[in-house]
Order: C-alpha cells, then sequence, then structure tokens
C-alpha cells in the first residue's frame, strides 16, 4: 500500500512516537481531524420565549405525539389528522394548528431520567439535575443575567407568578429574579401590581420620595467606592 506524507508529516510523527502512537494512530488522528465539521454559528430570529408550564397538563400521545399504530391503551381514544409537514401528525381536534406546522419545531426526544415528578421539573426548569451542593437558577433568571432588560421591559416575567421554587434564580442575585405581574390577564380585574402609586400618594409626593431615595443610594455609593478607613469612622461617628 503507498501513501503520500509532506516531511511536516514525518515530524509529527517523530513527536507522537515519544508519546507511544503509532503511525497508523497518527494517520487515523488526521483523518478524524479532517473530518470535523466546522459549523458557522447563526444567530436566530426569535427573540422571546414563553414558556407555559402545565404539570399534571395535557399527555403528550394526545396533543403533539400520537401513536396512531400503538394498542388503544398506549395512544388513548383520540384519533390524529396529518399536518402541512408530511408525515408529521397531531391531535384530531388540532385542525388549525395543522396548518401552521411548517413554522414550529416539534420536540418529540425530550426526557429526563429522574422518577419524581419534583426532581423532574427541576430538570426542566434549570437544566440540571438537583444537588444538594448548589442551587441552580432557572433558564430565565440565566437570561435575565445575560442578557438584561430590553426596551425598559424586564426580560424575565412569570404570569400571574413564578410557577415553583426550581423558577427562581439560585445561587445568582435576586435582581434576577422573574416579575410577576401578581394577577391573571384573563380575569376582569386584571391589573399589574406595583405599577399604580399606593393610597394617600400623589405624583409630588413620590417624586420627593425618590429624590430622597437617590440621595441615599448615592450617599452609600460613594461611600462604598472609597478604600480611606476615615470614611468608614465618619459614618459610626455620623450614626453615634
Amino acid at each position: 500500500m503507498a501513501f503520500h506524507a509532506s516531511r511536516r508529516d514525518f515530524l509529527h510523527v517523530g513527536v507522537v512516537g515519544g508519546l507511544g502512537l503509532t503511525l497508523t494512530d497518527f494517520f487515523r488522528m488526521e483523518q478524524a481531524q479532517a473530518e470535523q465539521k466546522d459549523y458557522v454559528s447563526k444567530e436566530g430570529t426569535a427573540k422571546s420565549v414563553i414558556f407555559i408550564y402545565m404539570p399534571g397538563g395535557m399527555c403528550h400521545q394526545e396533543t403533539f405525539d400520537p401513536k396512531p399504530y400503538a394498542p388503544i391503551e398506549y395512544r388513548g381514544p383520540m384519533g390524529s389528522i396529518q399536518t402541512k409537514v408530511e408525515g408529521t401528525l397531531i391531535n384530531e381536534t388540532w385542525r388549525q394548528t395543522a396548518t401552521i406546522t411548517d413554522k414550529i419545531a416539534i420536540c418529540r426526544s425530550m426526557s429526563h431520567g429522574e422518577a419524581a415528578h419534583e426532581r423532574g421539573t427541576h430538570n426542566m426548569f434549570t437544566g440540571y439535575r438537583p444537588s444538594p451542593a448548589l442551587t441552580f437558577p432557572s433558564m430565565g433568571s440565566v437570561v435575565a443575567h445575560e442578557f438584561g432588560p430590553r426596551n425598559n421591559l424586564p426580560p424575565y416575567v412569570c404570569i400571574p407568578n413564578q410557577p415553583n421554587k426550581f423558577a427562581g434564580t439560585g445561587y445568582l442575585s435576586s435582581s434576577y429574579a422573574g416579575f410577576s405581574l401578581g394577577s391573571d390577564p384573563a380575569s376582569s380585574n386584571f391589573q399589574v401590581r406595583d405599577l399604580k402609586l399606593p393610597g394617600g400618594v400623589d405624583d409630588k409626593r413620590f417624586v420627593t420620595r425618590r429624590r430622597i431615595l437617590d440621595a441615599v443610594n448615592d450617599h452609600f455609593v460613594s461611600k462604598e467606592k472609597s478604600d480611606s478607613l476615615d470614611a468608614v469612622d465618619s459614618d459610626r461617628k455620623s450614626v453615634v
């Protein structure tokens, strides 16, 4: 068998030979490196995610993953229909959804190895298995930490409230927690909390409070930036 190798290849072989690799191993490494794909990353068009949490909700085999050829005790009593994507079936009652399946991605392979609902919920909200040594942040809190607010809107919103403890900030600061509306948008008296002034506080009084709060915050920020012990002593004297 003939092969062509450059002078540089033989120099490389001399080096890897000292590491205990044979000539065959070297060419296998060369072939594996040549077969590696260099995919160019592309930013997706979607800029937001809606995570619908439905504990104890609809079954997958009666929604997006019907089992038309399975026994009835597995597939359930409901039928399935063909969608706009050939070979993709969904529940027979979702006729309008069937017309837009070319615009959505159906993932039928997600699973976890947890035998308890609580541990599985933790996995779905954080992407990690529960650990006794570390409290992981939810995916929403990670997004808030990495991207921050957009157009003066909170990056992580919970409707109507944070659904469970696994949707929290974990080891991240509480400032990355989801903004809970505190009310159901479907209710007739829907109102986002903390957007109206409390009773007895008008606009003028609110502005005055904000100015006082800003003055206090600026004072402590300036003290934090100072490494002088005199600043600490002055604070102590002022408190006394």
